[in-house]
């Protein structure tokens, strides 16, 4: 399971959504967890420093810390501790994506745990935008939470299925043991959904004729159907409860209607599928998934 989890702070309510969700892997894994935050920097400010042995962060010249926002972390990661968590924190001044990329990279974190919204939620702010460019570029997973997990929509028993898209590609399934790791350590059940998109209509001279595509789309159906069988037997025969979807349309939309009838679904998504051409297919889908859901989005792009 994971080791280390990089958990991004802003001092906000909305950017706390995300603890939850640590505790619960934290609580079932014995995986430590850095809290970590960044500071306006000077140009020549450094690049971080750690309150606890800070291994690889490079010592630097760097304004005083906030005093508001170091007893926040404090209080943080003394409530981790009271239950039992390894918490360390971390502040670090610079760029808030580059900080938190830089940070997981050199100090072994394998996940990035996060709000996809901070001090102004109501205009994904800061947090928001640090959350898009992790999220696009990171070579760790990241847990992003949206704000619906203050209503308590997180994997501390309300979360109970893990829905998993998938197009076919070898890509897309970067994924999977992400979600075997989560549906073996919390006993969910795996979703997974193919969304097969038609093109209805073909171009004449002059405008565009419609087609009978009923053949094309049974044809289609029993394709997506067969791959997402295959699988579901991988992960059953891990002993992982699994079921399968197939719908039609536009792949994020449907994706988003999916998940969203219900109040106890996560998504586990790959950010590039298909062609591996960046943000193309499964790649815009992860952020239009990630912009229209307020709810848990494991999000991991192919290396």
């Amino acid at each position: 399971m994971y080791e280390k989890i990089l958990v991004p702070l802003d001092g906000s309510k909305t950017a706390e959504t995300v603890m939850p969700n640590v505790i619960r892997l934290a609580r079932e894994s014995k995986v430590k967890v850095v809290l970590f935050t960044v500071e306006p920097s000077a140009p020549t400010a450094g690049r971080a420093r750690a309150s606890r042995n800070g291994a690889g962060v490079t010592p630097a010249t760097m304004e005083k810390p906030d005093q508001q926002m170091t007893a926040y972390l404090d209080s943080s990661a003394n409530m981790l501790t009271a239950l039992g968590i390894d918490a360390t924190k971390v502040t670090a001044v610079g760029n808030p994506a580059e900080e938190i990329l830089a940070y997981a990279a050199k100090n072994g974190c394998d996940l990035i745990a996060m709000s996809t919204r901070g001090r102004s939620a109501l205009r994904r702010g800061l947090m928001g935008s640090v959350t898009d460019a992790v999220v696009r570029t990171s070579d760790v997973p990241v847990l992003a939470v949206g704000a619906n997990s203050v209503e308590g929509k997180d994997l501390d028993g309300a979360i109970r299925s893990i829905v998993v898209p998938l197009d076919g590609s070898e890509t897309a399934e970067v994924v999977l043991p992400h979600v075997e790791k989560l549906a073996k350590l919390l006993a969910l059940e795996v979703v997974l959904l193919r969304v097969v998109r038609l093109v209805p209509w073909a171009y004449g001279a002059h405008e565009r004729v419609p087609l009978d595509t009923t053949d094309i789309e049974h044809a289609l159906e029993a394709e997506a159907e067969e791959y997402l069988a295959t699988v579901a037997a991988r992960l059953t025969a891990k002993d992982i409860e699994c079921r399968t979807e197939v719908m039609h349309g536009v792949p994020w939309d449907k994706i988003v209607s999916f998940v969203g009838k219900s109040d106890d679904m996560m998504v586990a998504i790959s950010t590039h599928a298909r062609s591996g051409i960046p943000r193309l297919v499964l790649g815009s889908v992860a952020d239009m998934i990630i912009r229209s859901l307020e709810t848990l989005a494991l999000v991991v792009r192919p290396l």
